[in-house]
């Protein structure tokens, strides 16, 4: 995406200007990690700053952002359509080391909220965070939802409240469970985590799987929990290959949606073993027993009866004594 910059001045003045801008955007396409991902390059992001809120976020002859950015130790820049105001949304693009990059938006966000306050005295705590620290909290598939809201709110919420940044960690697709990254003061980011176990316990008391907040530790310097109520198995799950696209659904939605409801991991065997029925399609679901029965459950809905599971005969199910009735 590109943004028109315009120049104004003599033609000597623009011409030279013209040529320093394609330097600099040369040295960004070429320069390593220009949108890196935070693995020890630099890293770019943007943030939205509410029209009414640009000017306070630059301030008086640029003084604010450039005490931002020295601070911070990052590159700031408030990206304009043009040099006069239009009263919309100004995007600020931070540059620099992925860490402090996420703490300066923070301080970003300070000033926005610390209008009446007097930043120049110091007030924000930034240097602080600087020397922060980061844990790793587990939140199973079925409360990432919960713990992220609608539209990101309910994340949003977490990190005004204690102060921290909250980021949920690349989803591998397999494990039962998604990793969100707390990153702030240490005490901070314990209140943070505290909410969001509240949360998760809040999502399981609300689906039935009672608490499930266990003596494990955090990963990182923190005492807040979170642990899976059992040891994680795994088993198949064979149904009518006419009903597959039911499970799966459109662009793997309903899988998705499958997997987070139930906590397990849920996935279509992509190479069955040769034996396997041609009429039939197996899943593969890991898990706990709670997680993988919830799954199952999920699965008989969309295709409107029972499966095979790995170790029983037509819509038999290892979490109970007896075979199910076979729907149809």
């Amino acid at each position: 995406m590109e943004r028109p910059c315009s120049l104004t001045g003599t033609p000597e003045s623009i011409e030279q200007a013209k040529r320093l801008l394609v330097q600099i955007v040369e040295r960004c396409r070429n320069g390593p990690g220009f949108h890196g991902d935070g693995d020890g390059g630099t890293a770019v992001q943007e943030m939205l700053i509410p029209a009414s809120k640009v000017g306070l976020v630059i301030g008086r002859g640029g003084d604010t952002i450039k005490q931002l950015q020295e601070r911070a130790g990052v590159k700031m820049m408030m990206i304009q359509d043009g040099p006069m105001p239009t009263g919309a949304d100004k995007p600020l693009r931070i540059s620099g080391d992925p860490y402090k990059v996420q703490a300066a938006k923070e301080l970003v966000l300070e000033v926005i909220r610390e209008k009446d306050g007097d930043f120049r005295a110091g007030r924000s705590d930034f240097g602080g965070r600087l020397g922060g620290t980061s844990l790793d909290v587990p939140v199973p598939r079925f409360a990432v939802g919960i713990v992220i809201g609608r539209n990101g709110e309910m994340i949003k919420k977490i990190q005004n409240d204690a102060g921290v940044r909250v980021q949920f960690k690349a989803d591998d697709g397999i494990s039962p469970e998604r990793v969100a990254m707390v990153m702030g003061q240490p005490e901070r980011c314990q209140h943070a985590v505290h909410l969001i176990n509240e949360l998760i316990q809040t999502a399981q008391e609300r689906d039935g799987f009672g608490s499930a907040l266990r003596s494990s530790r955090v990963r990182g310097r923190g005492d807040w929990t979170m642990g899976s109520p059992g040891p994680l198995q795994e088993v198949t799950y064979t149904i009518p290959a006419d009903k597959c696209g039911l499970v799966i659904g459109k662009g793997g939605e309903t899988i998705k949606s499958i997997n987070q409801q139930s906590g397990a991991h849920v996935e279509l065997q992509r190479n069955p073993p040769p034996s396997t029925d041609p009429n039939t399609r197996v899943f593969t679901i890991r898990g706990t027993a709670q997680q993988m029965e919830v799954a199952r459950q999920l699965i008989d809905d969309k295709i409107g009866g029972s499966g095979i599971m790995s170790n029983g005969g037509f819509g038999f199910s290892p979490f109970t004594a007896a075979p199910a009735a076979h729907q149809k």
